[in-house]
């Protein structure tokens, strides 16, 4: 199919999340709906119609116990029984607080505090932060080891068996309080954002009406974020595709030749990861010229319509499972030139757009209808609008519909900030729509650099730039003393030493200077030791990428950056 607008697919719409999991078990009952593996070479397998039971007595068991109109923290890496208890949860009116399994302990303890939370849910691996919690809170909260769950299923089932339809009777309102996500804190404290089923629901049945999947996937992202949970789990299992669970990020590329994924939901880390393996093995096997000559043919037959990739390209692509086809990628901004690159070698990247206030999706490409750069189409029920436009037609993209979050639990103040009078989300993101619609995001209002001659420079156009260079491996640009500074940590694996390797960027940024207007010239250059600290989605926290103030010597008149004094 040409690159060109067609009609919307069709979805049904849905009232709840109950609804969700009861229709598929009744419709789809020995289907598969996860997998995840228990041990190296063992793989469980969980049915539509196991799922619902599970979740159904697990509802029944809180219920019996009389744990209604509760907020719950879950803390705990994804799994099965993350899942199960978070929609035995959220289906019987109680609250989930989701909270990074990997939060420090005085972090998640105070998100315990700020959500309300007086149960909390571990898995022993957060066992930890359970004890912590006991030390700071004692007997004011109620603890539930993870562990337990299948007792406490079982005697929910007992309970069913005995006519005890607690589950089924309670009354959900699908527009109340469902879930409290925390947002990311790449730019400082958390804030709890309160989306309800109807701000769910709407946002992943929107994004189908958008895009066609099929196939398997693989589920990486942590379920504790928006991404992680509604795009990457709920929109699979609405669509009736076995989910398998991935263990943990240290097992992704063991476990993904056993899910054999069609279909992934990544942040642009992975693909740039992705892309970085790719290079590499082929430059130590002495392939890479083949493989550059591969892509020009693949790209030059599927102008005629020849497609030779899978053939052309089994080897990348066994790497990935031999299945892969397509990439739903957000998070973060994704250099277009991956989206080309991928598309070569046979797998289309969706690059999409979004921020968990808004549950989270705002925008994404199309299968047949795409633009490299773009994240795409506004969702079809949701308004999108540039705020304040400058002469390029660049502003902060704000947005409207039901997607859009109830609030930030018990923070007024916060939530006035964001969402004005009129029911508008200002996201902080600055951006553009073109004359065919698609969005365009070109940086953040707060990182926003603007200089004293007046000129506007966004960070993340120049850090993709400088990504760009091999032996980089993460890149934070910021102003530091009236200048363009940028923060690099050296890709350990380039296969130098790390004098040849600050040798080499220097001088390659010294190249994209000469590229970029004067006022756009990289003038500081500061070298880590370590990698940035991140969030839980792999996001750089910018707000903790402060300038060094290293001793360095102001650039020369080229444009040229001084060597930093190591």
């Amino acid at each position: 199919m040409k690159n060109k607008q067609y009609p919307l697919y069709t979805v049904e719409k849905l009232t709840d999340l109950r609804q969700m999991l009861k229709e598929k078990a009744e419709d789809y009952p020995e289907a598969v709906a996860f997998q995840y593996m228990v041990s190296r070479k063992a793989m469980v397998e969980k049915t539509y119609a196991q799922f619902y039971e599970d979740v159904r007595a697990l509802g029944t068991y809180l219920l019996k116990h009389h744990v209604t109109g509760r907020k719950i923290a879950l803390i705990s890496e994804n799994s099965y029984r993350w899942l199960v208890a978070f929609f035995a949860i959220v289906n019987t009116g109680n609250v989930a607080v989701l909270i990074a399994k990997d939060a420090a302990e005085i972090e998640a303890a105070t998100l315990v505090f700020q959500s309300d939370a007086d149960i909390i849910v571990t898995s022993k691996a957060c066992d930890h932060i359970a004890q912590y919690c006991k030390e700071r809170y004692g007997r004011k909260k109620r603890y539930y080891p993870m562990e337990r769950m299948d007792q406490m299923i079982a005697s929910g089932r007992k309970a069913l068996e005995k006519g005890k339809l607690y589950y089924d009777r309670v009354k959900l309102d699908p527009d109340a309080m469902s879930a409290i996500f925390f947002t990311s804190g790449s730019t400082g404290f958390s804030k709890g954002v309160m989306l309800s089923q109807t701000n769910m629901i709407s946002d992943f049945q929107d994004c189908l009406r958008l895009v066609e999947v099929g196939g398997r996937t693989m589920s990486v992202l942590p379920y504790t974020h928006a991404f992680g949970l509604i795009i990457s789990l709920m929109v699979p299992f609405y669509c009736r595709i076995p989910v398998f669970i991935c263990s943990s990020l240290a097992n992704f590329m063991r476990e993904i030749p056993i899910a054999k994924p069609t279909l992934l939901a990544l942040v642009p880390l992975f693909v740039e990861t992705f892309d970085k393996t790719i290079w590499r093995t082929a430059q130590k096997t002495g392939q890479d010229k083949t493989l550059r000559r591969g892509i020009a043919a693949s790209n030059a037959m599927m102008k005629v319509g020849v497609d030779r990739r899978r053939t052309l390209f089994k080897s990348v692509l066994d790497k990935f499972g031999g299945d892969l086809n397509m990439i739903v990628c957000g998070g973060a901004p994704l250099d277009p030139r991956f989206v080309k690159e991928f598309r070569s070698f046979g797998v289309e990247i969706l690059n999409g757009y979004g921020i968990t206030e808004c549950s989270p999706v705002l925008a994404v490409n199309r299968n047949h209808y795409h633009r490299d750069g773009s994240v795409g189409r506004v969702l079809p029920h949701i308004q999108v609008r540039i705020d304040k436009p400058d002469e390029k037609g660049i502003g902060e993209i704000v947005s409207k519909g039901e997607n859009v979050m109830l609030g930030y639990y018990k923070d007024p103040r916060s939530t006035e900030e964001v969402i004005d009078k009129d029911g508008w989300f200002h996201t902080g993101d600055l951006g553009y729509l073109d004359e065919d619609g698609f969005l365009f995001v070109t940086g953040r209002k707060k990182s926003l650099i603007i200089l004293s001659n007046g000129e506007n420079v966004s960070p993340e156009e120049i850090e993709q730039y400088v990504e760009r260079i091999d032996e980089v491996s993460e890149v934070v640009v910021y102003e530091d003393d009236h200048a363009i500074a940028a923060e690099v940590f050296p890709d350990e694996n380039a296969g130098k030493s790390r004098e040849e390797i600050i040798k080499s960027i220097k001088k390659q940024v010294e190249k994209l200077n000469k590229t970029l207007p004067n006022y756009k010239h990289i003038q500081k250059l500061i070298f880590r030791d370590q990698e940035f600290e991140k969030t839980s989605t792999r996001k750089i926290k910018r707000y903790k990428a402060t300038p060094k103030k290293k001793a360095e010597e102001p650039a020369s008149a080229e444009g040229k950056p001084q060597a930093e004094k190591e």
